[in-house]
């Protein structure tokens, strides 16, 4: 592995492929920002992160702001360019950082941050996007 090469951790792995289920779950082709959020939220709730919106709550913010399609899917989800740009983000911060891992913490400071999600998504939560930032940062 070069210096420049980048590697997902175990959880930001899942996280990316936890994103593609909550899409075929709500019948959406591509996966926004929020869905990849939602993801490292859920992930990091679940390795036991203190301070984070519930499941239940990443589950209510995510509905109210993608919805849930009608029509079963019959395609392959793929990430959006939304989505693609906030990794593409967490890649940089971790070079910056002179970290060699993208972490589901570091996935999720960068979507949190990147201005990507929407702001209903953040108010839905109930917690403003730099606000669940400072969060994230802290564990």
């Amino acid at each position: 592995m070069t210096s420049e090469e980048l590697t997902l951790a175990p959880d930001a792995a899942q996280a990316l492929r936890e994103s593609q289920a909550l899409c075929y779950r709500m019948n959406c082709a591509i996966v926004a920002p929020e869905h990849l959020l939602a993801a490292c939220l859920l992930r990091l709730h679940a390795a036991g992160a203190a301070g984070l919106p519930s499941p239940g709550a990443i589950q209510q913010a995510l509905v109210a702001t993608q919805g849930i399609g009608e029509d079963p899917l019959d395609r392959d989800v793929i990430f959006g360019s939304a989505a693609r740009d906030a990794i593409s983000a967490a890649a940089a911060a971790a070079r910056a950082a002179g970290e060699r891992t993208i972490t589901a913490r570091g996935l999720a400071i960068a979507l949190a941050e990147s201005g990507e999600c929407s702001p209903m998504f953040f108010a839905s939560l109930g917690i403003s996007r730099s606000e669940l930032a400072g969060l994230l940062r802290a564990i």
